[in-house]
């Protein structure tokens, strides 16, 4: 059998819990994401009977959420009995695949042996305290974290905004309009198919302890618009968005082999993390050469993989990111998923639940979970994606029950050699071609249809339209690929 170095990572237990707290007396006394982030933390524990196993940490990082807190990290390690703990908080924009890959790399290194990766919010607790003007307790301040990850900002173009855009769901139904032309579907061949796919996941949401919403739904009721289930973006609603307002939380922990074994782990609980990878190329979304696909996605998911030393069917379990629809369908292509695989152990962000920020180490803790109850060091594998902004950053993180070492790329550079931004025009008047198109809605109803458009030059401009004959062409029809005229950023669909 392969024998992995005494300093390799290995996950040797997760944990997801929650809070749900209805009744606005009780909420004073209720969990706060900390709270709710050292809960996970020691459920975590408790799950290998592992009684020593938090007094041991000693990193421990967190990914930025909503809250207020300056160092989460630190009182977390005070809940857990780790007050000597490193501490990292990663501001929003770095990937989370990225804070598990630190922690491996760390151990890796020798320079930490325990690290815990946790996040988490209570955004419904403060939801429902607002509604009933409760005032909740406020944390002190924590001392500085060790370390603060500041990312490269995500990139938009004031052309973006003047055209309308502003939500990431009117981004994304750009996306998936350049996906379905690609794909050569009709509009409502692939809302069908969609919704269809959601359904699917709000079944296994049904299935999972942990969701957030745990009611299945049909793919009518996921499809088309209504009071309850407004439309966002064409063709985009309320229940392909993910959800925020939540009560989750998430721990990931991870030691070096020789401290498991230390520690008495049983191995029957250890999950070897084969691989990480990520892509941080800035583009913003109408710079993108191909608005129905992602290059970064492609190379680093195919180079987890490699790494990995597998290809797409030997994964038994699959987590893509779930933000919105294409996302999804992006990262399947990306991977080569066969159609017929389930591509969510969690029942995807719409239903299982996104605190902001942290689903992929909600989505982690799940993966560890379905692997742990897999037969130890067997063959089983499991993958997890990473989305941060409009597509903007790709990650990937491959789990194997069978003992590997870990590897990591960072494919950033090798994207950027052959994938350069497309000029995109302020100010652009005269014929073009529709690239992507979306209709934006205001309360249920539609405000303006918005393109992005491919100039014979090769470069691109944007361009929206509040005619309701158009919003409906939109709608209708794939107008991507139709010929358009534009005028001081308003466009009209050409006579054919």
């Amino acid at each position: 059998m392969f024998m992995i170095a005494d300093n390799s990572p290995v996950i040797v237990a997760a944990a997801a819990v929650s809070q749900k707290i209805t009744d606005p007396q009780a909420l004073p006394a209720g969990a706060d994401a900390i709270d709710l982030m050292a809960q996970a933390c020691q459920q975590a524990a408790a799950s290998i009977d592992c009684p020593s196993l938090l007094a041991a940490v000693d990193q421990i990082s967190v990914p930025q959420g909503l809250w207020p807190f300056n160092n989460p990290a630190a009182a977390i390690a005070q809940q857990i009995g780790a007050p000597a703990a490193a501490t990292l908080l990663a501001k929003i924009g770095v990937l989370q695949q990225g804070l598990i890959s630190d922690a491996c790399r760390a151990i890796e290194s020798g320079e930490k042996s325990v690290c815990v990766v946790a996040g988490g919010e209570a955004k419904y607790r403060e939801l429902i305290a607002s509604v009933n003007s409760v005032e909740l307790p406020v944390r002190d301040a924590q001392p500085e974290p060790d370390r603060v990850w500041e990312p490269e900002q995500e990139l938009w173009l004031e052309s973006e905004s003047t055209a309308g855009l502003g939500m990431p769901v009117g981004y994304y139904a750009l996306m998936d309009s350049a996906w379905r032309h690609k794909n050569t579907l009709a509009v409502d061949e692939h809302r069908d198919a969609v919704a269809d796919l959601y359904a699917g996941f709000s079944h296994i949401a049904a299935d999972n302890a942990d969701a957030w919403k745990r009611k299945p739904l049909s793919a009518d009721s996921i499809r088309d618009a209504s009071d309850e289930n407004p439309m966002l973006a064409f063709p985009y609603t309320k229940r392909h968005n993910t959800s925020w307002n939540v009560d989750q939380a998430s721990a990931v922990i991870i030691c070096s082999i020789a401290k498991a074994r230390e520690l008495g782990i049983d191995e029957a609980f250890w999950v070897y993390p084969a691989a990480s990878t990520e892509c941080n190329q800035i583009l913003a979304v109408s710079q993108r050469a191909d608005l129905g696909g992602c290059l970064g996605a492609e190379m680093a998911g195919q180079a987890a993989l490699s790494l990995a030393g597998i290809d797409a069917t030997q994964l038994d379990f699959i987590e893509l990111y779930s933000c919105f629809p294409i996302a999804m369908l992006i990262y399947a292509d990306a991977l080569g998923l066969p159609r017929d695989k389930d591509m969510t152990v969690t029942g995807a962000m719409p239903f299982a639940g996104g605190p902001l920020n942290n689903f992929v180490i909600q989505s982690t803790a799940k993966m560890i979970e379905k692997l742990q109850a897999t037969p130890a060091k067997g063959d089983a594998k499991g993958i997890v994606t990473t989305v941060s902004g409009m597509l903007t950053k790709q990650g990937f993180g491959v789990y194997s029950r069978e003992p590997v070492p870990y590897r990591f790329a960072d494919v950033t550079d090798d994207v950027i050699a052959v994938n350069p931004p497309k000029n995109v025009l302020p100010n652009y008047a005269g014929s073009a071609t529709i690239a992507a198109a979306t209709v934006l809605y205001q309360k249920n109803q539609p405000e303006r249809a918005v393109i992005i458009a491919d100039l014979a030059d090769g470069s691109r401009c944007l361009a929206f339209s509040q005619d309701a004959a158009v919003m409906q062409a939109v709608e209708d029809g794939n107008t991507v690929g139709s010929a358009v005229d534009i005028n001081d950023h308003i466009f009209a669909l050409s006579a054919a």
